[in-house]
């Protein structure tokens, strides 16, 4: 399985978030360190400890 992430450089740390949760913002001192922080996330979104925003469409006529 592959996801997508973002990140920047911040003062300290990288910042990143995976593309699909930007509700979920995590860091890391080098970028070995911010994927084992979002690999954790996704282990989190996986067993429900963490819980994705919902989006839904609304029709208007």
């Amino acid at each position: 399985m592959e996801l997508s992430y973002t990140y920047e450089k911040g003062e300290k740390y990288l910042v990143g978030h995976f593309d699909n949760y930007p509700e979920f913002p995590t860091q890391g001192k080098d970028l070995q360190d911010l994927e084992d922080h979002l690999k954790e996330i996704f282990n989190w979104i996986q067993d429900g400890t963490l819980e994705p925003k919902r989006h839904g469409v609304l029709k208007i006529a």
